[in-house]
C-alpha cells in the first residue's frame, strides 16, 4: 500500500506568534531626552543661579560710626545741645563710660547725622540708662533730666531746622512709655531708608512733662553701605 504525506504550510497567525514569542518588544527607556526631565534641569538651574546672586548681594549690618568710616564727623552735629555734656560724637562711639548728650533750652533735640557714601539703615538704637551729673557752675536743683519719650526719624533732610519737623512727615517714630525702659530700637523698613545721604533724629518730647531737659547716652546707627550701582553695571 502507498504511504502519502501530506505537508501544510503553515499558517500565518502561527508564524506572527511564533515570531512575538522570539523577538518581545523592548519597553521604552525613561529620563532620556524627556521633555519634562529638561524642565525640571532647567528650574534647578535657575535656583541655583537666583542663589548665588541673592548671596552676592547680601550685606551684613553693622554700627556705622563703630564698625565703619561712613560717618561724616565734619559735618554731623546735634542742634539745642548743652555744651557742658557730651557732644553727639561721643554717643555716636562705644562710649562705656555712658556720658550723656543733654538738650538745653528745653527738652528737645535734633541729632544730625551725614554719611560720606549713601547707606541702607536698618535700624537706629537708643540708649538712655544715666542722667548726666550736674555739670561745674550748674545749680543742683536748676535743671531736671528725662529720658526721651518721642522720637521721629527724618532721611535725606540736610538743612532740617526745628521749624521744619513740626511740618514734615517723619519716615519713622518710637514711643518709650515704659518707666523702666532704658533702650529703644527703632526699625527702619522700606525703601526710605535705602540709598539714606543723612538722618536726623528728633527728640520731641521727654518722658517726664516736667523734666527741662531730656539726654541720650549712645545713639548707635545700624546699616551698611549702599551697592554702587554704576559700578557694578556698567
Amino acid at each position: 500500500s502507498r504511504i502519502f504525506c501530506s505537508c501544510m504550510p503553515p499558517s500565518p497567525a502561527l508564524g506572527l506568534l511564533s515570531s512575538h514569542r522570539l523577538w518581545p518588544k523592548r519597553p521604552a527607556m525613561r529620563g532620556v531626552n524627556n521633555e519634562s526631565t529638561n524642565t525640571d534641569r532647567m528650574m534647578q538651574f535657575r535656583m541655583a543661579k537666583s542663589k548665588v546672586n541673592t548671596d552676592s548681594m547680601r550685606h551684613e549690618d553693622g554700627d556705622l560710626m563703630v564698625c565703619t568710616d561712613l560717618v561724616d564727623q565734619m559735618r554731623t552735629m546735634a542742634l539745642n545741645r548743652c555744651s557742658s555734656h557730651a557732644a553727639l560724637l561721643d554717643v555716636l562711639a562705644a562710649n562705656p563710660d555712658d556720658k550723656a548728650l543733654a538738650s538745653d533750652a528745653d527738652p528737645q533735640l535734633l541729632l544730625l547725622v551725614y554719611f560720606k557714601e549713601k547707606v541702607n539703615i536698618s535700624s537706629v538704637e537708643l540708649r538712655f540708662n544715666k542722667p548726666p551729673v550736674t555739670a561745674e557752675g550748674e545749680e543742683e536743683d536748676t535743671e531736671s533730666y528725662a529720658k526721651p519719650r518721642l522720637v521721629k526719624l527724618f532721611v535725606n533732610r540736610n538743612d532740617l531746622t526745628f521749624d521744619d519737623v513740626e511740618e514734615i512727615e517723619p519716615a519713622a517714630k518710637h514711643v518709650a512709655d515704659g518707666e523702666e525702659e532704658t533702650e529703644a530700637r527703632i526699625a527702619c523698613v522700606g525703601h526710605r531708608f535705602q540709598r539714606v545721604e543723612s538722618l536726623a533724629i528728633f527728640v520731641e518730647e521727654a518722658a517726664d512733662p516736667e523734666a527741662t531737659r531730656s539726654f541720650v547716652n549712645r545713639v548707635s546707627i545700624i546699616g551698611h553701605q549702599a551697592p554702587s550701582y554704576h559700578a557694578e553695571y556698567k
